[in-house]
């Protein structure tokens, strides 16, 4: 398994149980009505486990799964992997923080481009490789 599919699903499940532990707040919370900041979190939660973890998480095992170059048998250049990485972690986080400060709503735009920016990347590394099996003829 290449670094990238194990930094992507590792990080994926970091995700899933920081969204898992906000979503066990959010239950209590709504049955004792013990922390009425926790539905605050509410878009927190949503956002580790849709773009955190299962965004991350398929991403990583196409990343892994997806079919190598036929001629080289390698996945291609690691960098642009390595900043699809950076890229789809750094909005999330930006988008987590323009949900919890809401005096920086520009940062979840800029959340959402980076994310938008890893999932080109992500299209643009598997194209090429996808594209040399079509022309095997």
């Amino acid at each position: 398994m290449p670094k990238v599919s194990i930094w992507m699903i590792r990080m994926s499940f970091l995700y899933l149980a920081s969204g898992i532990s906000i979503g066990a707040l959010l239950l209590i919370s709504k049955s004792l009505k013990i922390a009425s900041f926790a539905w605050n979190l509410l878009p927190i939660h949503i956002e580790f486990l849709i773009f955190g973890w299962i965004i991350q998480f398929t991403l990583g095992t196409a990343y892994w799964i997806l079919p190598r170059y036929l001629k080289t048998k390698d996945r291609g250049k690691t960098l642009p992997a390595i900043m699809m990485v950076i890229l789809l972690n750094a909005g999330i986080l930006l988008m987590v923080i323009s949900e919890a400060f809401p005096n920086y709503p520009s940062w979840g735009m800029i959340g959402r481009f980076f994310q938008l920016l890893a999932v080109v990347l992500f299209i643009k590394l598997h194209w090429q490789r996808i594209v040399s099996y079509s022309r095997v003829k």
